[in-house]
């Protein structure tokens, strides 16, 4: 399973995207590493949220033709 991502205006820098497991715990700086501006997280403050939700990875889907 793939664990998505979507911060708020996130169509704007590409969002939502697929966030790696092991940067759950600082996604505000994998945000910004993606190109999402620093500058909206700090204008939202104590209330920046972000969207989390489990999707199957792509990868592992098989398709019948």
């Amino acid at each position: 399973m793939a664990t998505m991502i979507d911060p708020p205006s996130g169509w704007k820098y590409s969002f939502p995207k697929e966030i790696p497991k092991d940067r759950m715990q600082d996604y505000t700086t994998w945000l910004v590493e993606q190109g999402y501006p620093q500058e909206e997280i700090d204008a939202l403050g104590k209330y920046f949220y972000c969207r989390f939700w489990e999707q199957p990875d792509q990868k592992s889907q098989v398709f019948d033709t």
